[in-house]
């Protein structure tokens, strides 16, 4: 890989980073690659309060040209591999290269598998639960609240 991709490369994880609101792994992730150290590897990791797992970010940029690219199999399994061995969520982020006009934002993609998918939605409709059954109960006690102010207030004139 020549000085300008790998320059390239580096600014994507970059900007990943920055907008995923995650952190850069150290040599994007090739220490812990070649230490077999699995909490070290991938591009970049995201933690999201929301989730149980940390999203583990691999990211390419290129290959190809402003309007097509190639996304290799290869790297959906390796990020699939890396992420399991870290207990994260495998995310492949990919971003078309020398887009300078129209529809920037078209050039990012964000791919996940839809095994991810669906223990990520899973978790969401936890969550949802969790929330509805928390306004449920605020909605009960304040019911409550409301029964015996006008019980009091039922008493107070009498």
């Amino acid at each position: 890989m020549g000085k300008r991709q790998k320059n390239s490369g580096s600014r994507w994880e970059r900007e990943t980073a920055k907008e995923l609101k995650g952190k850069r792994q150290p040599s994007s992730g090739a220490f812990g690659t070649q230490q077999h150290i699995s909490s070290l590897t991938g591009d970049v990791v995201v933690e999201y309060p929301w989730f149980n797992k940390p999203l583990h970010v691999e990211c390419k940029y290129g290959y190809g040209t402003s309007k097509q690219m190639v996304v290799k199999r290869e790297w959906l399994t390796k990020v699939r591999g890396e992420a399991k061995g870290a207990r994260r969520y495998p995310v492949l982020a990919i971003k078309f290269r020398d887009v300078t006009g129209g529809d920037l934002e078209s050039a990012k993609i964000l791919c996940i598998n839809y095994d991810t998918w669906k223990a990520m939605m899973k978790e969401f409709s936890y969550l949802y639960l969790e929330y509805l059954s928390m306004l449920r109960q605020e909605y009960e006690r304040k019911e409550k609240d409301n029964q015996r102010e006008v019980m009091r207030s039922d008493y107070v004139k009498c």
